[in-house]
């Protein structure tokens, strides 16, 4: 395969189905939506089993080998397979950056769990604590109440007797 025949199968992946890109399906292309964004992908039969990029979203796809298509198959020179060999290391690598900034962000995510549970925990101690304040000041202003009850009823009993005096509590 020449450099002529490497930049027509980079540009044999196209996305087709719109109307913007006049790109027409052959009989030899390989069809199939990218498993990101579920946009339409066509690419030249060679391109079976490389790592593109989806010409819609960007993320890296993988195109599917059709059932019952051999290595044979393809007329690909030593060179051009060592070409996508390297290609799918430099995918790997890129893979595997990325692979390592996700797990960053996952000991992030789960240092802020970690905490925000540890907030809880302390807002439902702090809660109970609150609850069970709130539970004694009126279980005091009960007390209180029918103390003052107590105190209006002697009045009144006093009163009904005809005593002047207060009664002491």
């Amino acid at each position: 395969m020449n450099e002529e025949d490497n930049k027509e199968l980079e540009s044999a992946s196209t996305g087709f189905g719109d109307d913007e890109t006049g790109t027409e399906i052959r009989d030899t292309d390989i069809v199939f939506d990218c498993p990101h964004c579920g946009h339409n992908l066509a690419i030249d039969y060679r391109g079976a089993g490389l790592q593109i990029e989806c010409v819609n979203c960007g993320e890296s796809v993988l195109v599917p080998i059709p059932d019952g298509m051999k290595i044979d198959d393809l007329d690909i020179e030593p060179g051009e397979i060592l070409k996508q060999l390297f290609a799918t290391r430099r995918n790997l690598q890129r893979a595997e950056k990325r692979v390592e900034a996700l797990e960053e962000e996952l000991r992030q995510m789960t240092a802020q769990r970690d905490s925000l549970q540890d907030s809880v925990s302390f807002a439902k101690t702090r809660l109970a604590d609150l609850r069970g304040m709130c539970r004694q000041q009126a279980e005091g202003q009960e007390r209180t109440a029918a103390m003052l009850d107590r105190i209006v009823a002697d009045f009144d009993a006093g009163a009904q007797a005809g005593e002047e005096s207060v009664p002491v509590v």
